[in-house]
Parts: structure tokens; sequence; C-alpha cells
């Protein structure tokens, strides 16, 4: 890419300072002016420096000139890599000291790897590189200092949840490179992978380390009498065990990530068991079966992620984790690279005794009839926040579950995500719902699958109230009046015919879902009229569909979503929608990317398809798909 012109360069410099194109402020445009020059219109490095001047209070000239100076000549004359390698580490510099240590532990992970926000904010609580402060929990100071990352520029965005929250994040190569020389000059973080990152030589003790793909193959003079001080373990995505590793003799660990490690076996996890100072352990997507009783010993033990593996029951032990915030099972699949589109699968057995854990925040997922002893127990959780229940049962009688019902009413003020799935096909209804007589007001996320009779009249109160999702429930167009008013609500989601109503059309009319970001519709064949954007949802920016059967007059009214930035087609596609659509999007002044992630199938099939797992998108590329190009 060339190098910026003086007067682009001036633009995304003011546009990242100031959220304007040509405005300085009296006294900062000859500073300005020397900062761009040194910069030589790279791009990269003028977003990264005037992320770094936007989080001073005071935009003063003297304060600017400093950091002009401290730029050195280089860039004047070497705009390469190495000089890219400068603006780094000067915006690693300007951090505030808490963030630094946070920062530098994103080395831990190699190039291009997509760094999951809730694991790396509970690692750093675990390492304890959080501050506490009065009023925030760990997690929501964890939050902050991520989202400063973001601010500043220092990592990309990844995944956007369905509440626009960055779910995850990569480090750019050239900032990796800095901050790895840093760890390893600082003894902060070892590594072992492929020839050049292994840095563990010099280092008789290693604090942290990380063994990246490769790192399991034999390295010479590397034993475990290394790992004797060793306080953080991350072994990422391993098909081998390395050598070196014994897992009872890590005496000090208090952090251990194991996901995707498919050696790991029933035996390793009995001498994990045996790290009494273990906070953070991670064993999701391993090839774990069973949890033994012993884990009742990790008593410092914060978080445990068993998601994705084979563990379909706790033992009585883990009832004595009197510390665990953290909860973590069950399985889910994916339908689009967004993963906007997802299905549970699987959920876990807890045993009675639950009432003593009383510091679980999150518990998921449950399996409520395997459970049932210890559903009573859930309404003495006075700090869940967060509750995620399955039901595969095909009783319809949900009178036995008064247990969990009057637990439900206890964590009324506390509950800000709710997750309630009946996995039978046909469901079953969920009348609890509507008679609840104390109902969680304060709920942020709530997901249903199954057939509340009527609409419970509590949810036109959820104010607080941003992603919502509705699978097989049979509400009417009631529901659409009812959460169209909601005046937070973020994400909307309706799986296989969610809504079934006499009405043959859906219609987001006027002052409806005000600031509905993102919009799902799995097949809602129940509307075989006609879908419609007339007049609501005006701030959506990411429609994702799959239509089986094409309304018999289409999906009209797109043009009207103004800020409307991309259109994702999974599961079967009708071509002949998928066209029309692209023909709207060549004329929507945001251009919105198109993107198709399924099978293509004949127009107007006469029956529905099963929605099948697609990886990767379908035939046509990426940029065959985008509406300036098709």
């Amino acid at each position: 890419m060339k190098h910026l012109k003086l007067e682009d360069s001036q633009q995304l410099f003011f546009r990242t300072m100031f959220q304007s194109d040509d405005e300085c402020p009296p006294g900062l445009e000859e500073v300005s002016t020397a900062i761009l020059e040194k910069c030589n219109g790279l791009p990269l490095a003028i977003v990264s420096i005037g992320r770094m001047l936007a989080q001073r209070e005071n935009k003063i000239p003297a304060d600017w000139q400093k950091v002009c100076r401290r730029l050195g000549p280089e860039l004047e004359t070497n705009p390469t890599l190495e000089a890219m390698g400068r603006i780094f580490t000067l915006s690693y510099n300007d951090l505030p000291y808490n963030l630094k240590a946070c920062f530098l532990y994103l080395c831990a992970f190699p190039e291009d790897y997509e760094i999951k926000r809730g694991p790396l904010i509970r690692r750093w609580a675990a390492e304890g590189f959080i501050a506490a402060m009065r009023g925030l929990s760990l997690e929501q100071i964890g939050q902050n200092y991520f989202d400063e990352f973001i601010s500043r520029s220092l990592v990309t965005p990844g995944v956007i949840s369905d509440t626009g929250e960055v779910k995850s994040c990569k480090i750019h190569d050239i900032m990796l490179e800095v901050i790895t020389s840093k760890s390893v000059q600082e003894n902060f973080m070892s590594f072992l992978g492929s020839s050049e990152d292994n840095t563990t030589a010099g280092h008789d003790k290693i604090r942290r380390l990380s063994i990246h793909p490769g790192g399991t193959r034999e390295n010479k003079g590397f034993t475990s009498q290394y790992l004797t001080h060793t306080r953080s373990l991350t072994i990422i995505g391993s098909t081998q065990k390395p050598a070196a590793i014994t897992f009872s003799g890590l005496t000090l660990l208090r952090v251990l990530d194991l996901e995707g490690c498919l050696w790991l076996s029933n035996q390793d996890l009995k001498d994990i068991c045996k790290l009494s100072l273990l906070s953070y352990l991670s064993l999701r997507s391993t090839s774990i079966s069973e949890v033994p009783n012993a884990v009742g010993k990790l008593k410092q033990l914060v978080t445990l992620d068993v998601r994705g593996t084979s563990v379909a029951e706790f033992p009585r032990g883990i009832t004595k984790l009197q510390n665990l915030k953290h909860l973590m099972t069950g399985s889910y699949q994916y339908y689009t690279r967004t993963r906007s589109v997802k299905h549970l699968l699987t959920g876990v057995k807890l045993p009675h005794g639950l009432r003593n854990m009383c510091a679980l925040q999150r518990i998921s997922t449950i399996d409520i009839n395997k459970s049932f002893r210890s559903m009573d127990e859930l309404g003495g959780l006075s700090q869940l926040t967060r509750l995620d229940v399955v039901s595969h049962e095909e009783d319809e009688d949900t009178s036995s579950w008064g247990p969990f019902v009057e637990s439900l009413k206890k964590m009324s003020s506390s509950l800000r995500y709710l997750s309630f799935q009946r996995l039978r096909s046909p469901p079953v209804p969920l009348n609890f719902l509507v008679d609840l007589t104390s109902p969680p007001l304060f709920l942020q996320s709530l997901h249903l699958c199954g057939r509340p009779g009527t609409l419970p009249r509590w949810f036109s109160l959820l104010s607080d109230l941003a992603s919502v999702s509705i699978r097989e429930t049979c509400f009417g167009a009631e529901l659409i009046k009812v959460l169209g008013k909601l005046p937070n609500l973020l994400s909307f989601k309706i799986y296989a015919s969610g809504i079934e109503s006499t009405e043959t059309r859906l219609c987001f009319g006027k002052d409806r879902f005000p600031r509905l970001k993102q919009l799902v519709l799995d097949n809602p064949s129940n509307f075989s009229e006609e879908i419609s954007f007339c007049g609501g949802a005006t701030n959506l920016e990411r429609l994702t569909l799959s239509i089986v059967r094409v309304p018999s007059r289409g999906i009209s009214g797109i043009e009207n979503l103004l800020k409307l930035k991309e259109v994702e087609f999974f599961g079967s596609i009708v071509q002949s929608l998928v066209n029309k659509v692209m023909a709207v999007a060549r004329e929507h002044k945001n251009h919105p990317r198109v993107t198709l992630e399924g099978q293509s199938t004949e127009d107007q099939p006469t029956e529905a398809q099963p929605m099948e797992d697609q990886s990767t998108e379908a035939q046509p590329t990426e940029d065959q798909l985008r509406p300036e190009a098709a």
C-alpha cells in the first residue's frame, strides 16, 4: 500500500483524535503536522499515535511535543517494520502501569490467534493483575482494561456479541514482537514452540510458560526442573503431551489452560487435582470424559471450564469449591462465521450440595431433569447472575419442577442472563413462566425454547433486556408488539417457526425496535405472505437469514435500514432471494456486505430442509459477494 499524502494523513489523524476529518483545536496544528511528517504516511502509525493521544485528558501543545520528540528521527528516513516497532513501543510505554502487565500477557498467544475476552479477563484475575476497585467486580474492571486496549487500537476487534460488545481480539504481529521481546527480557513469559519461539534458555526460574503448536516436540536441555516455580502454564491446541510436563510437580501453578489438548486423559486430571493453589482451570475442547471427586481439593479454584468435552456429570466433591465463581459446561453447535446463530446440544448433572458453592456467579449448562435434587438449592446462590438450564424430558407435566421454580423466584433480583431450553420435538409447554409471581425483571439476556401457552405479562417490564432469542415458541404476533417497545433491545432471534400466528405478515413497523442492531430469522415459515421493514428497526446493522420458503411478496424494506452493514445467509439458501438482496445492497448507500454460509436450494422448495453446520462460506468468493463487485 502506498503511503498516505499529508492531506489524507491529516484526515485520518483528526478523525481518530477528534471524530472530525479537518478540525483541530487551536494551538495543535503545528505539532500535529510535525507528528504526521514523522509518521510518513503509515496508516497504522497514524492511528496508533492518534488513539494514544486521544486517551490524554489534557490536549496541550507541550504534551504533544514530548510525544513527537520521543518518536525520534528514524521515522523520517526509515518507514519500515523496525520503525513501526518504535511506534508500538511508544504506545506500550504510554499505558498506565496497572495495564502493562495485562497487555504483556497477550504474548502468551501465537500470531493470528483469536483471543477470547472472557477467558482472558478471568486469567488476568487469577494472575492477580487486576487491582480491586470499590463497587466493581474484578471482571468488570478487566472489561474496562480490555476496552482500553480496543480504544487505543493496540488490538484488533474480532467477534462482536449480540449486544455489540467485542468478544475476542487479535494482536498485530509487530506489536506481538514488541511485547514478546519485553516479556523475555523481564522474564515475564517464556515460550516453547518453533525454534524462534524457544525462549526458555537462560531462565532458571520460569514464571509463566506458553507452549505454542510445535512445542510438544522434544526440546533438548529443557526438563521439568525448569518448571518448579511456574505459576501459569498455557498449552495451545497440541496433539502430543510435552515430555517435560508432569502435572503433579507443578505445585505453585495458579493458571492452567489446556484448551484443545486432545491428548489430555482422565488420569492427567487426577494429577491436576493435586494442585492446591490452582485458581483457573480450562479443559475446554479436550478429550476428558470424567471429573474425579478429588476436584474438591482445589479450594482456591475460581474458574472451571469443561465446555466441549464429554463430561456428563460432576461428582459430589465439586460442592466443596466455595470460591468457585464460573462453572462452564455443555456444548454448542455454531452455524455462522460470526457465531450469531448457535444451538445448545448438551447439559450436565450437578450433585446435591449446591448451596455450599455460595460464590457461584455463573452456571452453564444444567440438565434440570438429571439435577432435580439440587434445583431447590439454586435459590440460595445470591451471587448468581447467569443461569443456563436445559431439559431433555418428553413429559409435558412441569408441575414436578416446583423446586426449580421456587429457586427462580428467589433469584429474581440477581439474575441478568437466563436460558431455558426444552430440547425435545415437538416442544412442550413452559407454563410456569406465565405463573411466575416473582419474575427476574433485571434480565439483560433471555433465551427460550419451549411453548408457554400465553405471553407472560412480565415480558413488557424487561426494560434492561438487550438480547432475546425465541426457539419453537408459540407467542403470536403479540410478542412482536411487546418486544418492539422495549427501549434497550439490541438483538432479536427467531428460530424455526419461533412465532406462530394467524397473521401471514411480519412487519417491523414505525417506532418499533428503536435500538435493534441484530436480527436473526431462521425459517419463520408462518409468515408466508411478507416480511417487511416499514419504518422500524432503524438502527439495524446485521440481518441474518435462513429462508427455505420465501414469502409470496418477498422480503421488503431492506433499503429503509440505513445503518445496515451486513446480510448473512446460512443453512438452506434460496438463490433467488440472495440475488434480490444483493441487488438491493448494490443500491444501498452503505453497500452492506452479503455472505453465504450454507447450501443453495431450489427456489420455493416444497419441504423445509434441515440446517447443516457449515464452517466455511458457500462457493462464491467473498469478493464476488460484495455488492460493489457483483
